[in-house]
């Protein structure tokens, strides 16, 4: 299959052109043209990329990317990605706030539809775009028991902030690492009870505490898996062509 033909059905069916994003988004390297395999990951690591070209892939598709906002020499670690990525005649498409704010394979609307979350709507204004989504849950619970629910849902808890409400209603989701002090304005504004997101960053725990926020943090990497795998299976059905989940995990 032609590379164009997906690359340009992404392009689409992400809205990639519509976000302001740090993230050079879209088709980021080329190969020879022919994709008989597509990769999933969440990093255009060094160790995904391997991973990619001993299991065949001739295009990856990553959520963090090569390319971030500013010139970036060709050397190093970045030199050794770009390297194994063209030995391997592997294409490189990266997806970054495009697959945060998609309503059907994003990671956040993913992780709400796990969490069983009614009245789910767009949340976390970023840029003039949300990234995030809030609802509300089913049955209110004690904070223990959503943040028990959450970890269930996403995987081992890595930090667990309790300021706010001890009965959860609503809860609010951004994948990733979410410490902006607006956001978490937006938050208390909104009467949000429970905060998921994935990486703890030192300044939220003050700003959780001053904000008086619930925040249940899943892991940066772990987070971000859900839309990775969601579009590889969304793409298989489309194109019958076979995908792959690269895993190169992370600690945080």
């Amino acid at each position: 299959m032609e590379l164009k033909r997906i690359t340009d059905y992404l392009d689409t069916y992400l809205d990639i052109g519509a976000f302001q994003d740090d993230s050079a988004n879209g088709l980021q390297v080329e190969n020879s043209e022919n994709v008989e395999k597509i990769g999933v990951a969440v990093d255009a690591c060094h160790e995904a990329i391997c991973k990619a070209g001993d299991a065949k892939c001739d295009l990856l598709i990553v959520h963090h990317g090569l390319f971030w906002g500013r010139q970036q020499l060709i050397v190093d670690n970045h030199f050794q990605r770009i390297r194994a990525l063209v030995m391997a005649d592997m294409a490189l498409y990266a997806a970054h706030l495009p697959l945060d704010a998609h309503p059907e394979i994003g990671h956040n609307r993913l992780i709400a539809s796990l969490l069983g979350l009614t009245d789910i709507e767009p949340f976390a204004l970023y840029r003039g775009r949300h990234i995030g989504v809030k609802g509300r849950l089913k049955l209110p619970c004690l904070c223990a028991e959503a943040a028990a629910a959450a970890e269930k849902a996403i995987g081992a808890c890595r930090a667990f902030l309790e300021f706010g409400p001890e009965k959860i209603h609503t809860v609010a989701i951004v994948a990733g690492s979410a410490t902006d002090p607006e956001l978490f304005r937006e938050l208390k504004i909104a009467g949000v009870d429970l905060f998921i997101t994935g990486e703890p960053k030192h300044g939220a725990y003050h700003l959780a505490q001053e904000f008086g926020l619930n925040i249940f943090y899943g892991g940066h990497y772990q987070t971000e898996t859900f839309g990775m795998k969601a579009l590889g299976e969304h793409l298989h059905k489309l194109f019958t062509i076979p995908v792959v989940f690269i895993d190169a995990p992370c600690i945080f």
